[in-house]
């Protein structure tokens, strides 16, 4: 830009430093007719790519189906001003229809050296509630149409069976400075700088279908148990509870089990008593319940009827 400058010698001279929106120019004014006009420059960020696609929206939506789960993902801090720029905070307004806490959903930041974000220090840390964060504590200086990288990482530190089903939305604004005044503010829209962060809800899982039972034939103390996986019954879960009678008598991952009388428990099966033949031990009606993850179990299935084998030591489907 071409610079003019008239200069005059005076007393007293006024310095204004004018700021608009994300354009930034100052003006030096005498007293006199005299006047000196500087270049102008500008202060302008976008989280985004260069293509204008939003990176900070990668946060969401989000579901947790775990406590302690992490959702880690770089976002593209661009400087399209003409000056450099530094980062200044992060702003957090959370939406009034959130119904998850934002202090249960921690936030750490840092300046990544790749997009795949690997953990580094400086980190700054907070959480999803309302506020305001400083962000000069990361070392990091973006020149004119360039971008840095600034990791996000978020956590969910809540309970799943109390959070179950809660959510919670934000709008994060990221703004930089440069010099002691000239502050930008990110120019996305607000949608593409917004994100949801839920927590998984279980449902109540359908009855096991198919329930089936086969005798071990080598080993007269076990029969084999199995069924199918009920409609919808879909990671995260409990697994299985199997019971005797309507007692809980153990759980399992799979959609089958050994099922034993013998209270060593040898062959790493569900066992029906505490006693190699205890009274009882052998007979009676076996049951399977899907488990969710929030503990809550199906209707039974089919029974499964047991009967002595090898005397009384044995166990048989009936």
């Amino acid at each position: 830009m071409k610079r003019s400058t008239r200069m005059s010698i005076i007393a007293g001279v006024a310095v204004f430093l004018t700021l608009v929106s994300g354009i930034s120019f100052a003006a030096w004014t005498a007293s006199s007719s005299t006047t000196a006009t500087a270049t102008t420059g500008s202060v302008a960020v976008t989280t985004g790519t260069s293509a204008g696609a939003s990176t900070f929206s990668s946060l969401g939506p989000s579901t947790y189906t775990a406590s302690n789960q992490t959702v880690t993902k770089s976002i593209v801090v661009q400087n399209t001003g003409s000056v450099a720029t530094s980062l200044k905070d992060l702003v957090i307004a959370r939406s009034s229809t959130s119904t998850l806490t934002g202090s249960l959903v921690s936030l750490k930041l840092w300046v990544g050296s790749s997009t795949a974000c690997a953990t580094s220090t400086p980190i700054v840390s907070t959480t999803l509630s309302s506020g305001t964060v400083s962000l000069s504590g990361l070392p990091v200086s973006i020149n004119p149409s360039s971008s840095a990288i600034l990791c996000a990482s978020t956590t969910f530190t809540g309970n799943m069976t109390a959070d179950a089903g809660k959510s919670l939305t934000a709008t994060l604004t990221v703004r930089t400075n440069a010099g002691t005044s000239w502050i930008a503010t990110d120019s996305q829209t607000e949608a593409k700088r917004t994100i949801t962060q839920s927590v998984f809800e279980s449902t109540v899982p359908n009855a096991p279908t198919a329930i089936s039972c086969e005798n071990v034939e080598n080993d007269k103390e076990y029969i084999t148990l199995s069924w199918t996986t009920p409609s919808g019954f879909t990671a995260p879960n409990g697994g299985y509870n199997v019971y005797l009678d309507n007692v809980l008598i153990g759980n399992t991952t799979n959609t089958s089990t050994l099922i034993s009388n013998r209270g060593n428990n040898s062959g790493n099966a569900i066992v029906t008593d505490t006693g190699n033949g205890a009274s009882g031990g052998n007979s009676g009606n076996l049951t399977v319940r899907a488990v969710a993850s929030n503990g809550s179990t199906s209707a039974s299935s089919t029974a499964i009827s047991l009967q002595p084998r090898n005397g009384n030591s044995g166990i048989a489907c009936g």
